[in-house]
């Protein structure tokens, strides 16, 4: 069955994406594959290691260009000065510390998941900037958090995601973390400004590739955190929406004050200030599993 149809002369009609459901609630989204069918923009810059950078887009299927990156690396290394959001808000998750930019080809091999599709390498030292996020996580009553990711630690924690107040970047106003000595996945969220806020956690097994959701309902009935589709709910701690006047720090990758940092891989995170419907993204996120 052909993936593109075209309507006379015009431009080629592209194909349904997972989240298309979505189109209009998210803050932010993030993917190594197209998640809306409206999205025309590019996926990622890279730094060749050889020198040179280059924007990188999707085939027609919506996957990554995998063969444009390619011819461009060589046998060199490359790695993501920029993730663009696909949202259409602007949104992109930057570095420009070279030695802090997550990996997505080595020697010339594509870095890649269980189904043989890219993924981002972080490695400790690796992080990304969400560019005019500080607005997140202020005076939300609600807030969603999807990755598609594995950790690979084995002591301290290792955040997927991190939004903090910035008065003092150990104060988690949003998180998904793996704390490997709990054999768990934790969703960490507060309404207000504390240091230790209240937390949902399921199990997750170190090294395995997973769908996370975390889910903040400050006015409702808590924390929900999805593992693969399976959803613990916790007590929300106060429960009246935070009114945050500082800038935050959003990060992929590390906790928001540097703590934290992910050992391992990820190929997709969704923001949304709305209580997104768990189910449905699970399903949108199983549709660019890596």
């Amino acid at each position: 069955m052909p993936t593109l149809s075209y309507l006379g002369l015009g431009a080629p009609v592209i194909p349904p994406r997972p989240f298309d459901i979505f189109t209009g609630q998210t803050y932010a989204a993030f993917a190594l594959a197209r998640c809306y069918s409206s999205y025309t923009g590019p996926c990622v810059r890279v730094r060749r290691s050889t020198g040179g950078e280059a924007d990188f887009g999707f085939t027609a299927r919506g996957a990554l260009d995998e063969a444009d990156l390619l011819a461009f690396i060589g046998s060199a290394s490359a790695y993501v000065v920029t993730w663009y959001d696909q949202s259409g808000n602007g949104r992109h998750a930057t570095q420009a510390v070279t030695a802090a930019q997550p990996r997505l080809v080595n020697a010339g091999a594509l870095d890649t998941g269980p189904n043989g599709h890219p993924v981002l390498v972080f490695s400790g030292s690796q992080n990304f900037d969400i560019t005019g996020a500080a607005g997140f996580a202020r005076n939300a009553s609600n807030l969603t958090v999807g990755v598609v990711g594995m950790s690979s630690a084995t002591g301290g924690s290792a955040a997927f995601f991190s939004a903090s107040r910035g008065a003092n970047l150990s104060w988690y106003r949003a998180g998904i973390l793996h704390t490997p000595t709990l054999a768990a996945a934790r969703f960490a969220a507060s309404a207000n400004d504390v240091d230790n806020p209240p937390i949902a956690s399921r199990g997750y097994v170190t090294a395995s590739w997973a769908r996370l959701i975390g889910r903040a309902r400050f006015l409702e009935d808590g924390l929900d955190l999805a593992v693969n589709g399976a959803t613990t709910t916790a007590a929300p701690g106060t429960s009246t929406a935070s009114v945050d006047s500082d800038s935050t720090v959003v990060r992929i990758g590390a906790g928001p004050n540097g703590s934290a940092p992910l050992y391992g891989q990820m190929s997709a995170l969704v923001l949304s200030r709305s209580a997104l419907d768990i189910a449905a993204l699970d399903t949108a996120l199983q549709g660019i599993m890596p």
